[in-house]
């Protein structure tokens, strides 16, 4: 009970000394702990009809080793050893055994255990752990009372324990732990005496403990995986291909802002590698076709003239000229439409 009382309140302890996601770390470990054990009595039983004696045992120190495994679904696999030592001190107990009569030597339990565990995150490096080992032990008894030999020998048996606890996680590739143990060796089975004709047998030897130990990950825990690519860029809109020159009337001169908009067209056909061109002119409803045609062509030449004083290749500038068979805005004849004087610039229109 008194041990229990103890393991609790290291718990409680460990639990409370301050917030800290559990380890998510994977893969090999190799792990170490120590930590208070207490044996109780050591009973002796004496064939054939004897009553069974009782040796008291100090409290020891248990300390254990281990090498495991933990899975991506926080289930642990581990083979552990452990030594434990304990001396026997005060009186020897049983109702045939005279008063005041004192214990001595010691019992030694060694362990090899098969552990699984399973740890349940609790926070962001708190993890709850709970499980249970099975294996074998060897119980090496030396039990003394005076120069009287009670017991002598070493034997090995099944032994079993269940284990709960806390993990912390300092890093990603080792842990803190703190856990109780209820250990039990069955070593049912005949020792050395002084005693001529009584085999000594121990019974079942039962120990509780709390440890602290620490965890290390041999393999690093893997990187976060990198963030995914940003989306790439939208692709640049496609270059402006046609530009329309407007004319003032029964004109075929370029005015001010007539200049800007064939600059802007000479600008994108050469920042964009158009090398063909087509220039095409158009006019309004008033007068004959045949005059409208000739001034159509005409507004054309004057913007082609343009683009070459600009740099541009003639060779690779064609003219046309539509009269007002295609005008921007329909209307009856004789009308004065703006907008039906132009020249269209079609950039790779050829």
């Amino acid at each position: 009970m008194k041990i229990r009382m103890i393991a609790l309140a290291g718990v409680a302890a460990l639990a409370l000394a301050g917030p800290a996601a559990a380890s998510d770390a994977t893969g090999w470990y190799l792990g170490l702990g120590a930590g208070w054990d207490q044996l109780g009595n050591v009973k002796i039983d004496y064939q054939p009809g004897s009553e069974i004696i009782k040796s008291n045992t100090s409290d020891a120190a248990l300390v254990v080793g281990s090498v495991g495994y933990r899975f991506a679904d926080r289930i642990r696999l581990e083979a552990e050893i452990g030594w434990d030592q304990h001396s026997a001190t005060g009186d020897l107990l049983g109702s045939g055994v005279p008063p005041g009569t004192k214990a001595g030597g010691h019992m030694t339990i060694d362990s090899f255990l098969i552990n699984a565990a399973y740890d349940v995150p609790l926070s962001k490096r708190w993890d709850f752990t709970f499980g249970g080992g099975i294996g074998a032990g060897k119980g090496d008894a030396n039990l003394t009372t005076g120069p009287i030999s009670l017991a002598d020998g070493k034997h090995s048996g099944y032994m079993w324990q269940g284990m709960a606890g806390f993990n912390y996680s300092i890093n990603d590739n080792l842990d803190l732990t703190l856990d109780y143990r209820y250990r039990l060796l069955s070593v049912d089975k005949g020792y050395a005496s002084s005693f001529v004709g009584f085999v000594p047998q121990l019974k079942d030897l039962s120990e509780q403990a709390v440890m602290i130990g620490v965890r290390w990950y041999v393999e690093s825990a893997p990187p976060p995986p990198p963030p995914p690519p940003p989306p790439p860029p939208p692709p640049p809109p496609p270059p402006v291909k046609t530009f329309i020159v407007f004319f003032d009337f029964n004109k075929s001169n370029l005015t001010a802002e007539a200049q800007s908009v064939v600059t802007e067209a000479v600008k994108t056909a050469k920042a964009n590698g158009f090398v063909k061109v087509l220039v095409t002119g158009h006019t309004d409803t008033v007068g004959s076709d045949s005059y409208n045609q000739g001034l159509s062509v005409r507004r054309a030449e004057s913007v082609k003239d343009a683009m070459v004083a600009q740099g541009m290749d003639g060779s690779s500038i064609a003219i046309e000229g539509k009269s007002f068979h295609d005008p921007l805005v329909p209307t009856g004849p004789g009308v004065r439409e703006p907008q039906n004087r132009r020249a269209v610039i079609d950039l790779g229109g050829m």
